[in-house]
């Protein structure tokens, strides 16, 4: 599954550090320690997938437990209608039928505004339309029928000079209205129409709307920076100024696409990022590294090649599941939390299809649905708070969010740092910070729960990457095993000017402090994780990272605990992989030298992590935080 060569020179600068250091004031109102899972990028027909709006909602809700979800297809313009399934090219028939422009049994044809565009041999739909029209409709009486306030659209948008950014205006969204005004999704549509790459219609919006001042792509060289800082900067900015509090900004997979190329449309780099946060300081404030696409043969679709010939994805493929940016320790995420940004970490299922299946059966060798695999947590409001759209966006805002694949770890957590016998100083939870008088020491606490029935996994024969140790586990009942701090120093926010605003490392993150069965308490399902961060002289940041295998697992962990790079299974040249050698290992595994190896839906089972966002720790005395000013900022627009 994973060659360990490359791995290990690509984390050979991860320094493993000793416990030093520690302690805060909260810089938002604690919150409750129960979460709620969801998902913010996804795909129908209205795009480039094969589920309905409703499939795919009720399958997320019903079946895997969603209790909010943004539905979020590509911007620009397609064909079809997401009102019904359109299966054709997986296996299955193809059902009603599927083009806005032709009737479809009860369903008539629809009015295509705009500029004529075709696809397929079919008029096409702007994207700014069907969202307006089809989709945010459809999740509105969803809302209603399932009783789930928290279905918001959102949009895919394909990001001048780069790849796809996760992004919603929440604006007039109302779903939880039931039965009464539940508003409209005109602010997502007009960020669309406005600023989407592939969106070129120049209709104003007509008949309904006047959108004036769209700027035009540029083209050829230099292409790329000039999208980027004409278009792509300044379509974050307008959220910022028109919607600082309803709107989040997340770039998606965002190795997948390669390092930035400035005559093009792919790629981010670490710059980009500190563009985007400082141009909307509430509103872009992370980023998507834990991609979807996780039953691929390539993990999230990284892979060499994957925007061009001579383009590799960053990193060439994931790490555990996770992209470079967030997988490596003293890699570019760390660098970012070095500032002291408001820079949090996400997760997404990507949902499209389930490539040589069906969507309605269990086996992929591409997507999972929303929940099925990945889960993003968002801390449940208390008691009496009206569900609503907005309570996610607060939530993105706010850094409280972790992510988890394969039901890891449960929607209970608790994970906080305070000053030893300094109750005055407070506690703080991910994206807080905790503000230490110099010298205090300060305690961590992670206490999670784990799950006490299966996930859901299809497999329960046990599994190939824990065979390997000769340990035997059905992948549907996957054990926490092991959970590492990672804690850096924050030293400053870079100014735009400085040769360093390029440089995505952090010499100082390291592991402070690693868990398993022998050190942390164990109490029913809860695992208890605290250690103390002596002496505090200098503010830093401690984050969190878990996996159900331990550290040393061939192809997959290095000794340190680090993720190693994902194999390829259509990679001949590539060595190092998981055999998958049970006689229930199922027929679509891909095969080396005769043998099944662990690929697909089954590598993607077997390899499981959460991440947590961070806690920052500020010295008393020394200048606030940049997360602690841009949650002053929220603070203040309230």
């Amino acid at each position: 599954m994973k060659s360990g060569t490359l791995s290990r020179q690509v984390f050979a600068g991860a320094s493993v550090l000793a416990v030093a250091a520690g302690a805060v004031v909260p810089t938002t109102p604690s919150v409750a320690d129960s979460y709620m899972a969801g998902d913010f990028h996804n795909h129908t027909p209205c795009s480039d997938g094969r589920s309905s709006v409703e499939t795919m909602v009720t399958k997320a809700v019903q079946s895997y437990g969603l209790e909010w979800l943004g539905a979020a297809d590509h911007g620009g313009s397609s064909p079809r209608d997401c009102r019904v399934d359109d299966p054709e090219g997986d296996g299955s028939t193809t059902g009603l039928g599927k083009y806005f422009d032709e009737e479809q049994g009860s369903i008539p044809a629809m009015t295509i505004y705009g500029n004529t565009a075709t696809s397929q041999g079919h008029r096409s739909m702007w994207r700014w339309q069907s969202v307006e029209e089809i989709v945010y409709p459809e999740l509105a009486r969803l809302a209603q029928q399932l009783n789930k306030p928290m279905l918001y659209a959102g949009v895919e948008t394909n990001v001048p000079g780069h790849e796809h950014t996760s992004m919603a205006v929440i604006g007039n969204q109302k779903p939880e209205n039931f039965g009464g005004d539940v508003g409209n999704a005109s602010a997502v549509a007009e960020f669309e129409y406005r600023f989407d790459r592939s969106d070129t219609d120049t209709q104003l919006g007509a008949p309904n709307h006047n959108w004036t001042g769209k700027v035009a792509n540029a083209s050829g060289t230099g292409s790329g920076t000039a999208n980027h800082n004409n278009k792509a900067v300044p379509s974050v900015a307008w959220l910022q100024a028109n919607y600082p509090l309803d709107s989040y900004y997340v770039p998606a997979h965002v190795e997948r696409a390669g390092v930035f190329n400035a005559n093009g449309n792919n790629g981010f780099n670490v710059e980009h990022f500190r563009d985007f946060n400082n141009a909307g300081p509430t509103v872009a404030v992370g980023f998507e590294t834990m991609p979807g696409h996780q039953a691929s043969n390539n993990r999230g679709e990284y892979r060499a090649g994957f925007c061009g010939t001579g383009c590799d994805s960053v990193g060439v493929t994931t790490y555990g599941g996770t992209g470079i940016y967030g997988a490596k320790i003293g890699g570019l995420w760390d660098a970012l939390l070095g500032e002291g940004r408001n820079w949090f970490f996400y997760a997404s299922s990507d949902w499209h299809n389930r490539g040589a299946f069906s969507i309605y059966e269990a086996g992929s060798t591409n997507d999972f649905y929303p929940g099925e695999y990945q889960k993003l947590y968002i801390p449940r409001p208390a008691n009496g708070t009206t569900l609503r759209p907005q309570v996610v966006v607060d939530a993105v805002r706010s850094g409280n969010s972790y992510s988890v694949a394969g039901d890891l770890i449960t929607g209970e957590l608790t994970y906080k740092a305070e000053v030893v016998g300094y109750a005055a100083a407070g506690t703080a939870k991910m994206g807080q910070t905790l503000v230490v008088p110099r010298g205090r020491s300060v305690r961590i606490t992670l206490e999670v729960n784990v799950p006490t029935g299966t996930n859901h996994s299809p497999y329960s024969f046990n599994n190939p990457s824990l065979a390997q140790l000769q340990i035997q586990e059905p992948l549907n009942r996957p054990t926490l095993r092991f959970v590492q701090f990672i804690k850096g120093n924050v030293t400053g926010v870079i100014p735009t000017t400085s040769s360093s605003y390029t440089n995505a490392t952090n010499s100082t993150a390291g592991v402070a402090a690693t868990f398993n069965s022998s050190n942390w308490t164990a109490s029913g399902q809860k695992r208890t994780m605290t250690f103390t961060i002596s002496n505090v002289q200098n503010n830093m940041y401690v984050r969190a990272r878990g996996s159900n295998l331990p550290p040393g697992t061939p192809n997959e962990t290095d000794n340190l605990g680090n993720p190693l790079n994902d194999w390829d299974p259509e990679n001949s040249a590539q060595s190092g992989f998981v055999p998958c050698t049970d006689p229930a290992c199922p027929d679509h595994m891909a095969v080396r030298d005769g043998v099944k190896v662990s690929s697909y839906d089954v590598a993607g089972w077997s390899d499981l992590w959460f991440y947590t966002n961070p806690i920052f720790i500020r010295v008393s005395g020394q200048p606030q935080l940049l997360v602690e000013t841009n949650a002053a900022k929220a603070a203040a627009l309230k």
